[in-house]
């Protein structure tokens, strides 16, 4: 059902979207001012430019479900456990991400700074920025099973696709990406952020690297093709 022309081409603008939408982020982050501070962070959240991008985000992540359920539809069809497996792995991103981000959204950037604002006393605002400093270490702390879930769903997807040529497009997309997390994951958990600057300079290509490929292996992707099987230990 999923691996028609129609869902492919529907889940290929569905990856070029998110590139746009992660593209847009990086200009919002560019265009807000320093801020150093917590309370000059927390202040920053109801910016519109801030909210504009948060709100293309959050949507952006049921969207990605539809593009992995295909994904995973097209894996299905050779590797039928890897393709279900993987497609929970997706999930697990996805939902905790959907989370994740309409927490953020409505209470940190919309809720905190109201009330930072409203404040009539030090103690008042100090315990703003204690709540603001309570998500963000639970934030951190989810990052590791929604990060582990795509790296795991990435690898499965590359595992369970065929052998034709166009299908190399997208292991080397979800290889990258398994890469990426497990580098990340690596150096946020294990090393303490020390190539934080690296990783987000290299954010957005990497983004590009790994979406761009993949609508274009749903685009190239011919139909008519035998599902073809094989045991998956």
């Amino acid at each position: 059902m999923f691996d028609s022309r129609k869902h492919r081409i529907a889940a290929a603008a569905v990856a070029l979207a998110y590139v746009a939408i992660q593209t847009f982020q990086w200009y919002a982050f560019a265009q807000l001012p320093p801020a150093s501070a917590p309370e000059a962070q927390l202040l920053q959240g109801p910016l519109p430019i801030n909210l504009t991008r948060a709100v293309a985000m959050l949507l952006a992540f049921p969207a990605l479900i539809y593009l992995f359920l295909v994904t995973c539809g097209l894996v299905a069809r050779r590797a039928p456990a890897c393709g279900v497996a993987a497609l929970l792995g997706f999930l697990v991103f996805c939902v905790l991400e959907i989370q994740l981000r309409s927490v953020e959204l409505f209470y940190v950037f919309l809720h905190l700074p109201a009330q930072y604002e409203a404040a009539t006393s030090a103690l008042e605002r100090s315990g703003v920025l204690a709540a603001k400093a309570a998500f963000e270490a639970v934030q951190h702390a989810l990052y590791f099973p929604l990060g582990l879930g795509w790296t795991i769903a990435s690898v499965l997807v590359c595992l369970g696709l065929g052998e034709r040529r166009i299908d190399w497009l997208a292991r080397a997309a979800f290889g990258l990406n398994a890469l990426r997390l497990l580098l990340r994951m690596g150096d946020t958990y294990l090393l303490g952020t020390r190539f934080d600057d690296a990783y987000t300079a290299a954010y957005l290509p990497l983004v590009f690297l790994t979406f761009v490929p993949v609508a274009a292996w749903l685009l190239l992707r011919g139909e008519g093709m035998r599902p073809e099987r094989r045991p998956v230990s």
